[in-house]
Parts: C-alpha cells; structure tokens; sequence
C-alpha cells in the first residue's frame, strides 16, 4: 500500500485560484437571478447587501469564497477556511453552516473585482441591474457643522464686533439697526435705566406754583 500525503491548505488554495475562480460576469448574472422579482411574492427586491468582512476572522475578504451549493451571496475568506479544516476538518459553511466541501468552493471572480476597486467600504449593495455600490459605515460619515463655530470672547471676534451706532445708512438712507453691546454689565445697564426712569418722573409731575408776596398778601401765583 503505498503513502497517502495530505495537502496543505497553501497547496489547497494555489489549486482553488486556478481551477476554482469564476468569472465575474458568470456572478453577476447569479446576483441578477437572485434578485430577480417572484411572481408569486409581492414584495420586490431592490438590493441585497454583502460584507466585506471576513464571518470567520471579522477581517476584510483577501480570496472571496463559497460553495456552489450555497443560496447566499455572501462570502468567506478561502485562505482561513482552508487553514481552519487543515486543523480541524469540518467543511461547514460559516454563513448558512451547511456542508461546503472543498470540491464545491468556488472564488467569487466578481467580488474579487469589487474587493480590488473599493478600498474605503466594507460593505456593498448589489441592485437588480448586477452592478453594486459602496455602503459607507455610519462612523465613517461626517457629523462636522455645516458653519463653523466661533467664540464670541475670542480677541479676534472681539476686534470684528463693530461698535453701538444709530447712524443713517448710506445705502438706503435709513436709520441702521441699533446694535447692542453685550460687553456692558448689568450695573451700567441698572444705572441707565434709572435715569431714564428719574427724568420721566420729572417730566409728569406739575409745575411748582410759585409763592408771590404782593401788598403784604400772601398769592399762589
């Protein structure tokens, strides 16, 4: 009986990159198909989202793969799954945990392309048409204000605050807005009002009557 040597998953994958990859264009008609719309359903698809992370080691996808038995889109990085049997056969698949043998895996030669154009995402939709477009993650997005923000007690936005003014406008030759100095504090505030409110006082109250002395009588005048 002669010896029986067992592969290496590195010889395992060099031999699934060259009889295992299928093209791209063979994938995209597989995606058109799988979003094709039942007429039996009544909810139609529009997309399906695929990671491009890695279920096995939460890494991003270097060799897309799965079993040709399998009914998702999704796939797992063929070089952890190979190295993962190598250790410990089970050949499940780690998405749909149905049977994937190693005659069955193919690599996704449409993924591939995608995995090579698309650096910034980990995630993709593919549309019924067959094309795809990037998902960007949530953290990934900008949340920076449309404005910028300024500190109004900064020297130099306390140099840019014009100072009270009611004069006419030049353009239209009507009295400006007033502009208020929020640098007063409340005490000069407190203070202005006071006097205000001291000469409105005065201007109400009735003159006083003078006293006329007249002939030794004694008048209100």
């Amino acid at each position: 009986m002669g010896a029986v040597r067992q592969r290496t998953s590195t010889e395992l994958l060099q031999r699934l990159k060259t009889i295992g990859v299928k093209h791209p264009e063979l994938c995209k008609t597989l995606v058109r198909e799988k979003l094709r719309l039942d007429p039996d359903s009544e909810i139609a698809t529009t997309g399906v989202r695929v990671s491009l992370i890695c279920p096995l080691v939460k890494m991003r996808l270097t060799v897309p793969c799965r079993a040709e038995t399998c009914a998702h889109l999704q796939c797992f990085d063929a070089v952890f799954y190979l190295q993962m049997n190598e250790k410990k056969p089970t050949w499940t698949c780690p998405v749909c945990d149905k049977p994937a043998q190693y005659d069955q895996l193919i690599i996704d030669g449409l993924l591939s392309k995608i995995l090579a154009e698309c650096k910034d995402a980990d995630e993709i939709e593919f549309l019924v048409d067959g094309s795809w477009r990037p998902i960007k993650a949530e953290k990934e997005r900008s949340h920076s204000p449309d404005c910028p923000i300024l500190d109004l007690g900064s020297p130099e936005m306390t140099a840019k605050v014009p100072p009270p003014s009611s004069t006419v406008s030049a353009e239209n030759g009507k009295p400006g807005p007033d502009v208020v100095d929020l640098t007063l504090d409340s005490s000069s505030s407190s203070s202005s009002s006071s006097e205000e409110d001291e000469e409105e006082e005065e201007e109400d109250r009735p003159p006083h009557k003078r006293r006329c002395f007249e002939k030794g009588l004694l008048s209100a005048c």
